[in-house]
């Protein structure tokens, strides 16, 4: 709920907005303008946030709705759910082999090298699920690594690397002292055969190959296509004298992970451990409504750490710090586990029991499936702990699928504190009769410290409660999408010449955190699925699946430019089928990830950039068909008028700019926007009202501020000039990180506060800015 002095502003701003916009047509400005959990708690309006056709869901009646089964853990009862250590290795994936059988494989030299990489195997529990092995998988951390060895002065070796950029790692090692130094490091392909000299020479050194492999992008997924993430051979190591051991693994057994004689063995590294659990009366001292006594699932059973804020409780387990740099650290990285769930069948009393059949000619029709869950959270963002829910199907021989979401990590920073009641439209995930779902707790800390947070101050939540999922009526082609993928607000490329072009830009920065330099990927992307059909309709202009974006781009600042449609509108990915004068219908590819992998059931499409100059406003929408001929829109009501858009800024038609630091959440527009537009409407003239940058995402930290996009020349309102501001109001709702960010790795690289200073300072007008939210 907004804050009174939020309502003050408002009447307050009202009387300087108008003053503004009066001012504005005195001096010539002619006729000129500008996924996340989904609440069950205050609003119905906020359950909205991930996907607004839910909100229908929410207020239909339930005849048309299953209970397909209901976990409440009482008392405690884990109600056959099984916990899982992320940090566990599978097995051990160093290994000699001769890639026999393997396109495209080779060794290095000679017969046979050392390979951390695995062969597809559909009869094995783990790997019969991968995408597209041979190659390599998602959080692996594997060693080839000597014994002992005396007064090793050098090594030298051949090796080919394969991982995915900037995320996971192969690196050489030697160690010094409890502690190990790099020698080198490979990511993408690297082809070498080098040397390193080591200034270590001492009794009982040992050298390491390690490789360190995130959560996705691996061949398990299928989003990153590798040989493997390194082939090694032909290893040397000296001491001052000469060579004192030489391997081309020719005298190794193929599979084999170690041989008698040689100095090198493949090995893991312990996992974390497991501290989930089940726990009662959590909410007994923390909430004073009593909301919940009950069971709950927790990870902090066993961690060595009493809450200094929650009496009787300990916090989740803070990472094993086995070196300097935070790759070297060991974090709790904990799920729990499902049964299987049969989809066909339901609940009749809407609990653990799956205990009737759905009948036949109601299943036909129950393509939308909905996941809910309680969970308590107490997670500052500086913590870098999140909670994390995925499903994966079950095929029919037993083989599971991966664990997916289609939400990345960062998409659950749950800020408030406090019980929320969650729900998940899922449908476009499930692709089988029988899933699993897990729930997750993941401590980020060794890949994002001092990036998002310093991980000092650990709670003991989350905490999760009364799982469920429902399945009802819904035919056609499912819909997800993230905001993030999809086109943001942006600003002429040059300073300084205003009718420059404006690039058709994703809001997500492609570059890591601890990269300062900010890439907008250059396509959109969204999901499409069709559970119940089985697959979309083939067809169109290129045969592929009939995934088709709608776009129409219009002059909205009153500068006399043309209306934009036709062939020309395609970008990079795309193609032009047809237009009527107005809106141009492009069929869309698979996407493609790293710019080489085709990714299933995702779907991308790119805008000519060129095109686009200050004044256009871009509205966008997706239709698809799928195998019964059935057709859905995203966003759902497209039909009646509810449209992606990305505006080109400055348009000219008002001094006002508000940055919508809260959009799309709460209302399809978000409750920020929903907020002002009357306000805004009230004390200004149609004709002027202000200049809008929405902010996709804002939660998401992805570097897509102003300050990531405009540029001083262009927010300054100088004499004698229609473009430009002379106030801004900025609303955040009430987000209580990433909003006015400082361009920091703690903050996010968008430096919207830098401009906001430069624009203040450097304004020949006087200018004003409006900061709001809670």
């Amino acid at each position: 709920m907004r804050s009174r002095l939020g309502t003050l502003l408002v009447l307050s701003l009202a009387v300087l907005l108008f003053v503004s916009a009066s001012h504005s047509r005195e001096t010539k400005q002619g006729q000129v303008r500008f996924q996340q959990a989904i609440s069950e708690g205050e609003f119905l309006s906020d359950i909205a946030e991930l996907d607004p056709g839910l909100l229908d869901l929410y207020q239909s009646t339930a005849v048309d709705t299953y209970c397909i089964v209901w976990y409440d853990f009482e008392s405690m009862d884990w109600q056959e759910w099984t916990r899982y250590d992320d940090t566990a290795q599978p097995d051990t994936f160093f290994h000699v082999d001769d890639f026999a059988g393997l396109s495209g494989y080779a060794p290095i030299q000679g017969t046979k090298s050392m390979w951390c990489g695995t062969r597809p195997d559909t009869l094995d529990f783990y790997l019969c699920g991968w995408q597209s092995a041979p190659g390599y998988g998602n959080n692996w951390r594997q060693f080839l690594i000597t014994v002992p060895l005396v007064n090793v002065t050098r090594i030298s070796y051949s090796g080919r690397f394969d991982s995915e950029k900037n995320y996971d790692y192969t690196y050489v090692e030697c160690q010094d002292g409890d502690s190990w130094k790099n020698l080198a490091t490979y990511d993408s392909v690297s082809v070498v055969t080098t040397e390193h000299v080591i200034a270590i020479a001492r009794l009982g050194t040992k050298l390491r190959f390690r490789f360190v492999s995130d959560d996705a992008w691996s061949d398990q997924d299928g989003l990153h296509d590798s040989d493997g993430a390194a082939i090694i051979d032909d290893i040397t190591i000296y001491d001052s004298e000469g060579p004192i051991d030489h391997e081309d693994f020719e005298d190794w057994e193929v599979g084999e992970t170690s041989h008698a004689g040689s100095v090198w063995y493949a090995s893991v590294p312990e996992a974390y451990g497991m501290y989930s659990g089940l726990h009662p009366n959590l909410a007994a001292d923390n909430d004073p409504c009593n909301y919940n006594f009950g069971t709950q699932i927790v990870f902090f059973l066993g961690s060595p750490d009493p809450s200094p804020t929650y009496p009787g409780l300990y916090t989740t387990p803070f990472c094993r710090m086995y070196g300097d740099s935070p790759e070297d650290w060991l974090c709790q990285r904990e799920r729990v586990i499902s049964p299987i769930i049969d989809l066909t069948k339901y609940s009749i009393h809407e609990d653990e029991n799956q205990d009737a059949d759905i009948p036949s000619e109601d299943l036909s029709d129950l393509g939308g499936t909905i996941l809910k869950y309680t969970i308590y959270q107490d997670l500052p963002l500086s913590n870098l702990v999140f909670p994390k829910w995925d499903i994966r199907n079950i095929s029919e021989s037993g083989c599971p699928g991966q664990w997916d979401s289609r939400y990345m990590i960062t998409y659950y920073m749950y800020m408030q504190q406090g019980y929320v009641n969650s729900a998940y439209e899922i449908g476009s995930l499930i692709d089988s009769d029988r899933i699993q779902v897990s729930l997750s707790c993941i401590d980020m800390c060794s890949q994002w410290y001092n990036s998002y947070g310093d991980c000092a101050e650990h709670t003991p939540s989350p905490w999760y409660d009364n799982v469920r999922l429902y399945r009802y009526t819904l035919r056609g082609p499912q819909w997800s999408y993230r905001w993030l993928d999809l086109f943001q607000d942006n600003f002429p490329e040059d300073e300084y010449d205003l009718e420059s072009w404006v690039r058709a830009d994703a809001a997500n920065d492609l570059n890591a955190n601890d990269n300062p330099v900010i890439r907008p990927g250059d396509s959109i992307v969204v999901d499409c699925t069709s559970p119940l059909a089985g697959a979309l309709r083939m067809g169109g202009a290129t045969g592929d699946e009939e995934v088709y974006c709608h776009v129409r781009v219009t002059d909205i600042g009153g500068l006399g430019k043309p209306a934009l449609f036709g062939s020309d509108l395609v970008g990079t990915y795309g193609t032009y089928v047809s237009d009527d004068g107005e809106w141009t219908v492009i069929q869309c590819p698979t996407a493609l990830m790293g710019g080489v992998n085709l990714v299933e059931d995702k779907y991308m499409v790119d805008l000519n950039d060129e095109l686009f100059t200050r004044g256009y406003m871009v509205e966008y929408y997706f239709k698809a068909y799928d195998l019964d001929n059935e057709s859905s829109t995203l966003p759902k009501y497209a039909d009646e008028g509810q449209y992606f858009e990305f505006t080109c800024l400055p348009t000219g038609k008002s001094a006002v700019l508000f940055v919508d630091d809260f959009h799309g959440r709460g209302t399809f527009e978000g409750n920020v926007e929903t907020y002002w537009n009357p306000t805004f409407a009230a004390v200004i003239p149609p004709e002027n009202q202000p200049d809008r940058y929405d902010v996709n995402s804002p939660s998401s930290l992805v570097a897509n501020g102003p300050g990531s996009r405009a540029k001083l020349n262009q927010l300054r309102r100088n004499e004698g000039t229609s473009s430009g501001y002379t106030i801004i109001v900025w609303d955040s709702g009430n987000l209580t990180s990433g909003t006015i960010t400082d361009g920091s790795t703690l903050s996010d690289k968008s430096d919207d506060a830098t401009m906001l200073i430069n624009w203040l300072d450097q304004s020949e007008n006087d200018v004003g800015l409006f900061v709001c939210g809670d």
